[in-house]
């Protein structure tokens, strides 16, 4: 889904929800007022004991002091606990948003309750503030989740919380719709809102659609740069990235004797242990000009990286034998200690990345798309979460890091580790 996509259904569910109420309002014994007479009284000859104690704990469930805190501040942890505080805070705010849409609605069109319903309520039978936050419930589970069983449980859990309130005969068909429609809304404006600062795994289809409509076509023509898989073709070009980003985001060419144990290092290796966890940034003239390389599992690529591919590149990288270890031969004495068992993170964030773009990639979105290709690859292998290591002097990407939702995580003195759950 994209934010415009979002955007133009929280608009139409909010016009839609509005364009009920004026029809209530305006023919109240007629069109959509009628069809919530018939439903009230389909509903009064289903009323069954079992049925009602149901209704009557949905009541419970959806009102009162548990809708508006219990749900919500349950929800908002469990969300902090498995997508970290920023998921909750757009929880938080889309249940604000849904139960001040409901308050402005009622006192906006007055209706009168049905006459023979089975609980008190508060003012206002328009729209139904229980079957919002039963749609803001669902819609941000599906926002933070887009899997089918969310899908299933969020619209059983509404319709179910919608039955329940006519059942009671405490709302009319209709308010338990408009009710929906804002508390679905509602989530989907917010979600907009926040998807600059937090990660949101609805809006990363955009992400997969993206490298899907990438793959090469001959009729394709392309005005701006494109993200594909990695090919063996690119390898040089990711040596080339690799040192032209390597000083803190800025060019390193020159620093170390050979430009290339940028790349041995930091780049290449990753691309030919997981060539289906790469990716490379095509220029519209075919340069490759960004790439991101990842592991799923830190630990056995540091296995891999000790036993099979720094053996066959230490030769090339002698140290210096000054009495002073140079810049090269602290990162050279850093590959060659590479190991399982010494990234402390690598347990509860598993995956680890290496992003490098140069600087004609900016402007384009490109960063946050390969990012979000990498997230939505790493969850649908069940991955939980990821960990990445950066220079804290590139200021500029740590800001990036944090707007997608990284949080800071142990780390050694002068070194930065960012970390985020899936």
């Amino acid at each position: 889904m994209t934010r415009c996509l979002a955007l133009s259904l929280a608009a139409g569910a909010a016009a839609a929800a509005l364009l009920l109420g004026l029809l209530v309002v305006l023919l109240p014994t007629a069109g959509i007022a009628a069809i919530d007479q018939g439903w009230n009284q389909l509903m009064g000859g289903l009323r069954q004991p079992w049925l009602l104690s149901f209704a009557h704990a949905m009541n419970i469930i959806g009102g009162g002091w548990v809708a508006v805190f219990l749900v919500p501040l349950t929800m908002a942890a469990l969300l902090w606990a498995l997508r970290g505080w920023r998921t909750a805070v757009f929880a938080l705010i889309s249940f604000a948003a849904s139960a001040l849409l409901v308050q402005v609605l009622k006192h906006l069109f007055a209706r009168a309750r049905p006459d023979d319903m089975l609980v008190s309520s508060d003012f206002g039978s328009f729209p139904s503030g229980h079957a919002a936050n039963a749609a803001t419930v669902a819609m941000v589970l599906w926002i933070v989740f887009p899997r089918v069983w969310a899908v299933i449980a969020g619209v059983a859990w509404v319709v179910l919380m919608a039955l329940s309130r006519t059942l009671l005969s405490v709302h009319w068909l209709s308010d338990t719709i408009a009710g929906t429609l804002l508390g679905a809304g509602a989530a989907l404006l917010v979600a907009v809102g926040c998807a600059s600062w937090v990660r949101l795994a609805a809006f990363d289809t955009l992400a997969r659609s993206s490298v899907d409509s990438s793959l090469p076509s001959t009729s394709q023509e392309f005005s701006v740069p494109r993200i594909r898989p990695y090919q063996p073709a690119d390898r040089d070009a990711l040596y080339e990235v690799c040192v032209r980003t390597a000083d803190a985001g800025g060019d390193a060419t020159g620093i170390f004797t050979d430009d290339a144990l940028w790349g041995d290092i930091f780049a290449v290796p990753y691309a030919e242990r997981h060539p289906d966890l790469s990716w490379v940034v095509e220029s519209e003239d075919g340069r490759v000009i960004g790439y991101l390389v990842a592991t799923d599992d830190t630990n056995a690529f540091e296995s891999w990286f000790r036993d099979e591919w720094w053996p066959t590149k230490a030769a090339q990288y002698p140290l210096s034998g000054e009495a002073e270890p140079t810049r090269q031969d602290r990162i050279i004495s850093y590959a060659a200690g590479r190991a399982p068992g010494k990234e402390p993170n690598a347990g509860e964030y598993p995956a680890h990345l290496h992003i490098d773009l140069l600087p004609e990639t900016q402007g384009h979105g490109l960063g946050r798309t390969l990012m979000q290709t990498l997230f939505a690859e790493l969850e649908r292998r069940g991955v939980p979460a990821l960990h990445l290591g950066m220079d804290p002097a590139n200021i500029g990407a740590a800001a990036f890091y944090t707007k997608l939702g990284f949080e800071p995580l142990p780390a050694p003195e002068g070194a930065m580790t960012l970390g985020i759950r899936f």
